[in-house]
């Protein structure tokens, strides 16, 4: 009697992480008019995008460098675009608070849109970390009159739109 041993090869990946994605959420805020934008992505790939070449940013930590906020602010309102019934809407950065896997953070922004509004339509320009990652993917959720709108951006696809008519 014959024994066969079968053995699988499967590719060994590093503990690096290999998937490159953020998720943002707009929400507009109908009480305040307010567009309350969270972005979550991972603290490596952020040191990356902000790194400057002579220090270690330590983002999240008691060792954190003291203009890391103001780095990410500059950063992220660079790369993350919002027109809003042709109105640049321009926000400012209120906080970061790390995930509690410890590799992600969430990033906490506030911009204003100075007309009230039912229909009206948004283009998204999001590039977030794809000058670094040519497989990055950004997901973007708008929470806007009770309804959710998704899109996903790439290196290819950079600018999206969203038409809002609210009934």
């Amino acid at each position: 009697m014959f024994r066969f041993i079968i053995l699988i090869f499967l590719p060994i990946y590093s503990v690096a992480h290999d998937y490159h994605v953020t998720h943002t959420t707009l929400y507009l805020n109908k009480e305040t008019n307010s567009l309350e934008i969270t972005v979550k992505v991972a603290i490596e790939d952020l040191e990356r995008a902000l790194n400057t070449k002579n220090n270690k940013l330590n983002i999240g930590t008691q060792n954190e460098l003291e203009t890391v906020n103001n780095m990410i602010s500059n950063y992220v309102s660079n790369i993350l675009k919002i027109d809003f019934n042709n109105q640049d809407i321009k926000y400012k950065f209120i906080g970061k608070e790390v995930h509690n896997n410890l590799h992600d953070i969430y990033l906490y922004f506030e911009g204003f849109v100075y007309e009230k509004v039912n229909n009206f339509t948004i283009y998204l320009e999001n590039k977030l970390f794809i000058e670094n990652e040519p497989n990055q993917i950004n997901i973007v959720l708008f929470e806007i009159f009770d309804k959710s709108y998704n899109r996903t951006f790439t290196k290819d696809n950079t600018i999206q739109k969203v038409v809002i008519n609210k009934l």
